[in-house]
């Protein structure tokens, strides 16, 4: 899977397969952001899980939950509020330096949070989703197109192009 993504395809008729992709590289930063005694290491480990997840979670918000909230609206709602606390975590921690003390403990905090709403989503949401028939090209089409100008929009911003607001 990961292949795919550096080979730059998106695997529009299954966009549940771009999700898991996502969780697998989140779950590998963090057992590497865990399991290592190097505060370098802890410190990349911890931008990239900062990155990762602030792209993910606009994707699915903005894109994936309103599109399945038909498969089961309340289930959509708790993962938009278990979002909310993973996105107020990762605002805290961009706002901070990784070399923080305290930085350690939220960090840690969020891969916790993180790792259970992988497991919910992975366990609960997707086999639902795939199970009820509906038709996800057109979703995992909407979804490619907004990875794509994330990642543009990103790169803007790391080269100076444009400026953050």
């Amino acid at each position: 899977m990961a292949s795919d993504k550096a080979a730059g395809t998106f695997p529009v008729d299954q966009p549940v397969k771009a999700l898991i992709r996502d969780h697998d590289m989140v779950r590998a930063l963090a057992d590497k952001y865990l399991n290592s005694d190097s505060q370098e290491v802890k410190k990349q480990a911890g931008t990239q899980i900062l990155q990762a997840l602030h792209m993910h979670s606009r994707l699915e918000e903005s894109i994936f939950y309103p599109a399945v909230r038909c498969i089961d609206a309340s289930l959509i709602s708790h993962f938009e509020q278990d979002h909310q606390k993973v996105d107020d975590l990762v605002a805290t921690l961009e706002g901070m330096s990784l070399d923080d003390s305290h930085s350690d403990t939220l960090m840690r905090e969020l891969i916790t949070a993180v790792s259970a709403h992988i497991q919910e989503e992975e366990n609960d949401l997707f086999p639902r989703i795939e199970g009820s028939g509906v038709d996800m090209t057109p979703v995992g089409l909407q979804m490619q197109s907004f990875e794509a100008n994330l990642v543009h929009t990103q790169a803007q911003i790391s080269d100076g192009s444009i400026r953050r607001r």
